[in-house]
């Protein structure tokens, strides 16, 4: 599995990081994990709007808005609670992004998901907003 220092993932940015999903049926899927930290803990989400079944950041390397108060879908503006993955925007109010258990382990992110395999881990990239953070 490839190693996801924690320090790389400071409080203004976020990786994204491509999983196989295993579950109850016999076929697994691919998935995209967005990993980042929001006042101080750690959180993942499988990467995946529900309204258009894109991934948050599909039109500009953001998932944060301005203010990093909210997830937001580059696409059409859809935001999310960050701590909780609960989308706020009306047509799809109340639904949530599916999360992904993580834990800061001896310098690591490791997931915590026994059913989660690594695929690849992409860079860090910037939030907007990190000069404000």
């Amino acid at each position: 599995m490839p190693n996801l220092p924690a320090e790389a993932l400071s409080e203004t940015s976020f990786v994204t990081v491509d999983v196989l999903l295993h579950s109850q049926t016999p076929r697994a899927r691919r998935a995209n994990v967005l990993v980042f930290r929001y006042r101080g803990r750690l959180y993942a989400y499988v990467n995946h709007c529900m309204h258009m079944h894109r991934p948050l950041n599909c039109q500009e390397d953001a998932v944060f808005d301005a203010e990093r108060r909210w997830l937001r879908c580059s696409m059409h503006g859809f935001i999310f609670e960050p701590d909780t993955g609960i989308c706020r925007s009306p047509v799809c109010e109340g639904q949530a992004l599916q999360a992904i258990k993580v834990a800061e382990e001896e310098g690591l992110i490791v997931f915590k998901e026994k059913q989660l395999q690594v695929l690849a881990v992409h860079a860090a990239k910037a939030a907007p907003g990190g000069e404000h953070a």
